[in-house]
């Protein structure tokens, strides 16, 4: 009997190609299936989404959005006041974030937060985004800073608003700088591939919730999930 070994081997290598579209394909999927327990839906937004049309995001199911406020010391998000008025016309609860930096002191990043957001409401409660940026990834700070970092400004903003804020950050970023750390504080994870391992108050399943024809064209929102009972320790009392 002769076995061309050759057909074999093309064969089996296009049927591992495909099996590794499958799995590529299911572990894509899986977070977004995943969320779906959740049923509690939100978004978080900022400069990068453009111009937003608030008054369909209700239609999509939406019914939190967390707004990025400022930056470092010295950013304040261009669509700061435009997403602000807008979740708010169109019935939509929401709270604004800061994004950390670690090359400036705890308490001017928090004046900044301060200042940009003093004329404003909230019916959730201040945020921390704390991940990676820059070349953080290949020359990683000292955890002692980081933690320094973030246990400062959530004193500051503890101090101002009477609750400890939501720390938002990716599932690396905790592994490597948060895990044992902050048990008090609520935690935003973002995890796209399944659901979180740790306890979280939001989870942010993907960055590439379809909004078209709300988002400026090419264009897209992070998603997040939650449930009735993980939302309701996040409400401004």
């Amino acid at each position: 009997m002769n076995i061309n070994i050759k057909s074999i081997k093309k064969k089996l290598i296009k049927v591992l190609i495909l099996i590794a579209i499958i799995a590529i394909i299911g572990v894509a999927n899986l977070a977004s299936i995943s969320s779906r327990f959740y049923p509690i839906k939100g978004i978080d937004v900022s400069h990068h989404q453009g111009t937003i049309d608030w008054s369909q995001v209700p239609d999509k199911g939406i019914s939190f959005a967390y707004i990025k406020a400022t930056e470092g010391s010295g950013h304040v998000d261009t669509k700061l006041s435009a997403n602000y008025e807008g979740a708010k016309e169109n019935g939509i609860d929401y709270g604004f974030y800061h994004f950390l930096s670690l090359e400036s002191p705890a308490q001017s990043q928090f004046d900044n937060y301060k200042a940009a957001i003093a004329d404003y409401d909230m019916t959730l409660i201040p945020a921390i985004d704390v991940e990676w940026y820059g070349d953080m990834r290949q020359n990683k700070p000292d955890k002692e800073l980081v933690i320094k970092q973030v246990q400062e400004l959530s004193d500051l903003m503890e101090d101002e608003y009477g609750v400890k804020p939501l720390i938002y950050t990716t599932q690396t970023f905790y592994f490597t700088y948060l895990w044992g750390e902050f048990k008090d504080n609520p935690l935003w994870i973002r995890n796209t591939a399944c659901t979180p391992v740790q306890k979280f108050a939001i989870w942010q399943y993907t960055e590439k919730l379809d909004f078209e024809g709300i988002v400026e064209f090419g264009r897209y929102v992070d998603g997040n999930v939650t449930n009735k009972k993980k939302l309701s320790t996040l409400y401004v009392k």
